[in-house]
């Protein structure tokens, strides 16, 4: 059986993560896999398995888009992949356009709230979505936002893990308590949607009660010099008000990090400051080692975080009620380790097997359909 996957780059981020991983997987049980990036920018951060035929499309196309288009159709037409799976909006549209009238089922994948894109791409996933085979999202949040028509073709799986999460969670039940680091951390790209500023913001508030902690954001993005601004801009506030606290050598962000699920489990506390998410990988990650997590109402959080039980949400921008959040999980170690050991319970779901079965049994459901 033939899969052709696509996806915009395998830069750095939660998507890219999870289609090479989906990848690579659909090969190692035997599957004919393609991997397609339409945008080649170096260098590709996720490896592939040599058996996954990797091809960067704007280096083998011409004309730009038009000519990218072109060539995706006559090249699909001409593979016959039994099924091309598609991650995020602008993608998967590309594909589907690209496609129409050709019968090869696509599975679309929507990896980020489907209500925060501009008018015009909204109308235009109106006109192409409907001629997707299946859809994927990651919450039911998600499902709900479509209208009947797509909703019957649409199905929930959520993001698999890294499998060093597994291993990492093992050795983590024998770090007790106070040995964790007293440290806040957040794993992100440093774009606006991620809103650390929040968070920086927040930390700020309660730093001077809490000397003995920091804040680390692990990634990288086009907002790094606007947060770094912002982090010494609070510096210097703090030294006008001759408070004994240098607030910026606590607050750190270091870029990305290959070790970054070790990072994090060696944290007291997780946070999520996002303004909007399809569902975040770094969340699920924080939650299967055993880190508390601190979350913003965003899609997906209200499924998987019951509030005070298994993790702490607040409302998207408030930084009065992060900062409330900051504190009432710093003072309390009790709490922590509650929240901790309750969030850890939801890993089964997110193994990579369950997940890549879930996956394969809708790529079979609709080969049989076909």
């Amino acid at each position: 059986m033939k899969i052709t996957f696509v996806t915009s780059t395998l830069t750095s981020g939660g998507a890219e993560r999870v289609i090479s991983l989906l990848a690579n997987n659909f090969a190692e049980r035997g599957y004919e896999v393609e991997m397609i990036a339409l945008t080649s920018i170096s260098p590709d951060y996720y490896s592939l398995n040599p058996k996954v035929k990797f091809i960067h499309a704007d280096k083998v196309s011409k004309g730009g888009l038009l000519g990218e288009l072109w060539w995706f159709r006559r090249h699909i037409k001409k593979e016959q992949p039994d099924v091309v799976i598609a991650f995020m909006e602008a993608v998967y549209e590309f594909v589907l356009l690209a496609l129409l009238g050709t019968k090869i089922p696509v599975i679309s994948s929507e990896r980020l709230d489907p209500a925060l894109i501009s008018w015009p791409r909204k109308v235009l996933r109106w006109l192409l979505l409907p001629t997707t085979t299946a859809h994927v999202v990651q919450t039911q949040q998600i499902k709900q936002y479509y209208n009947k028509q797509i909703q019957k073709k649409t199905h929930i799986i959520y993001n698999p893990v890294n499998e060093r999460v597994f291993q990492v969670k093992g050795d983590r039940l024998k770090v007790e308590g106070e040995e964790r680091l007293n440290r806040i951390i957040s794993v992100g790209r440093l774009y606006p949607q991620k809103n650390q500023k929040m968070m920086i913001e927040a930390f700020a508030k309660i730093a001077p009660k809490f000397p003995e902690w920091s804040l680390v954001i692990y990634g990288e993005g086009p907002e790094r010099d606007s947060l770094e601004s912002l982090v010494s801009s609070l510096f210097a506030k703090t030294h006008q008000q001759a408070v004994k606290i240098q607030v910026s050598s606590r607050i750190s962000l270091p870029g990305r990090c290959e070790t970054v699920i070790e990072e994090v489990a060696k944290s007291k506390v997780f946070c999520l400051s996002s303004d909007y998410e399809g569902m975040s990988n770094a969340m699920i990650e924080a939650l299967c080692v055993g880190t508390p997590v601190i979350s913003t109402k965003v899609s997906g959080t209200d499924e998987l975080i019951r509030d005070g039980e298994n993790g702490l949400l607040v409302d998207i921008g408030d930084t009065d009620g992060l900062a409330q959040a900051f504190e009432k999980l710093l003072s309390n170690q009790e709490l922590r380790e509650q929240l901790g050991q309750e969030g850890q319970k939801l890993s089964a779901q997110f193994k990579t097997d369950t997940i890549v079965d879930q996956w394969e049994e809708l790529v079979h459901r609709l080969k049989v359909k076909g």
